[in-house]
């Protein structure tokens, strides 16, 4: 009996000390790897980079007492009345009248209907527009996704504003088309804030806002004053510095949530569970995320003809799963080749921007330019480069009109072709195409 009590204390002791082995593995672990994180996230600190959501919060502001857009825009957006999809689908149809040519009286009609249906969001996106500042209201603890408000309603309001565009120039009406397109401008740039998704729904935006610009460049030969009003309204944003600032406060969040507690991690990211924080597996995936925002920031500072390249074959090694870790994949910005989205939004820009200035030119010279160099360095200080190559921008003489355009994502030369005017390969899918800036008059 007594060497059987004995034999029992002495497993109970070699289990307490199993046990209490493996709690000082546990302890060293989180103490070692805590560390490690914590003087990280202090070395990025020291550079300036943001490292908490408060942080964030505190750098989205307006100052005190002014006026804020944000609250006229979220009222346009819940005023915004959307038909069905049968009605939705003509609209879409209506929408995309040849750029030379005056719209039928069906469409015409149909398009009026609807801005007279949402005429109180249209009136209400244009004074918003006037105002110099805007701070939406955001969770800094749970960021947004794109079915989240004001994200969901702002492509649909670009659209509308497309649509007044449209019926404007059919009014002969110049100012107020200007007013829109300035409007829409206004809009996307409201998306100004400190998320990635805002970001690429601002680019997104913009990108869609030239299209109205190339509506009225086809309708009407402008005067050199509305053609440096459109050049300046547009320049307004510098693309590589903000895409770096939002790789910079995407960083912050992520750092946020390796720091978060277990609970607030699986809130957000169903895939975590309590054992990868409990075993602090977090805090050496935690330093690979960091290792990889930096080396996506230092992306940014390459030569534009090497930076997409770069930003791609870093997005392939993460989609490989190069980069392991339960959130690595859930925190990267750039998956899904999102930033295809902001090198497609700089080449769109530039193109517009070159096509307004060969439009002065013509204003000028009574002619076409026969290349851009003869811009340089009156309307342009040298021809914009092809920020998908690095190459200058293609430009053709059409008859009548011109072509500006970037090669896009293919890298292929297609002529200036637009996307699906090339047909369908063999498997149903659209030919290469470029992206152009096209005037045909």
């Amino acid at each position: 009996m007594k060497n059987q009590k004995k034999r029992t204390r002495r497993r109970l002791k070699i289990w307490h000390g199993i046990v209490a082995l493996l709690l000082f593995v546990l302890v060293s672990i989180h103490l070692s790897g805590s560390h490690k994180l914590r003087k990280r996230i202090q070395a990025l600190s020291d550079q300036g980079y943001p490292v908490t959501t408060q942080e964030l919060e505190d750098s989205y502001t307006i100052p005190e007492g002014a006026r804020n857009a944000a609250d006229i825009y979220l009222e346009a957006f819940s005023h915004y009345s959307e038909w069905d999809k049968a009605a939705m689908r003509d609209l879409r149809k209506a929408r995309s009248p040849k750029r030379t040519e005056p719209l039928d009286a069906s469409a015409r009609k149909f398009i009026e209907k609807f801005l007279s249906d949402n005429q109180k969001t249209l009136s209400m996106l244009h004074e918003a527009a006037s105002i110099e500042h805007c701070r939406y209201p955001i969770d800094f603890t749970d960021p947004p996704e794109l079915g989240d408000p004001p994200l969901d309603k702002t492509q649909p309001c670009v659209l509308l504003l497309y649509l007044d565009v449209l019926i404007q120039c059919e009014n002969q009406d110049l100012d107020k088309a200007f007013e829109s397109i300035r409007a829409s401008l206004a809009l996307a740039d409201s998306m100004d804030a400190p998320f990635m998704i805002h970001w690429s729904t601002r680019t997104g935006l913009r990108t869609l806002t030239y299209k109205s610009i190339n509506r009225v460049i086809n309708r009407f030969a402008l005067q050199d004053e509305q053609l440096l009003t459109l050049t300046k309204w547009i320049g307004a944003l510098d693309i590589y510095e903000d895409f770096k600032q939002a790789l910079i406060e995407h960083q912050c969040l992520g750092v946020a949530t390796y720091q978060a507690p277990i609970r607030e991690v699986k809130k957000r990211h169903k895939n975590a569970d309590i054992l990868w924080k409990v075993l602090g597996l977090c805090y050496g995936e935690a330093l690979d995320y960091i290792d990889l925002m930096q080396e996506a920031l230092e992306m940014t500072d390459l030569p534009e003809s090497e930076r997409l390249a770069a930003l791609k074959a870093m997005n392939d090694a993460v989609e490989k799963g190069e980069y392991k870790g339960k959130l690595i994949w859930g925190l990267w910005p750039l998956r899904r080749y999102t930033f295809f989205v902001d090198f497609r939004h700089l080449a769109h820009m530039r193109t517009t921007q070159t096509a307004l200035a060969v439009e002065r030119y013509r204003l000028a010279e009574g002619r076409l330019p026969q290349s851009l160099d003869d811009l340089v360095p009156v309307y342009i200080k040298a021809v914009p480069a092809d920020p998908c190559d690095g190459r200058p921008l293609k430009y053709r003489v059409l008859q009548p009109g011109f072509v500006v355009y970037s090669v896009g994502d293919d890298l292929g030369d297609n002529g200036g072709a637009e996307p699906g005017s090339r047909g369908r390969d063999g498997q149903g899918r659209h030919l290469p195409c470029d992206l152009p800036f096209t005037v045909e008059r």
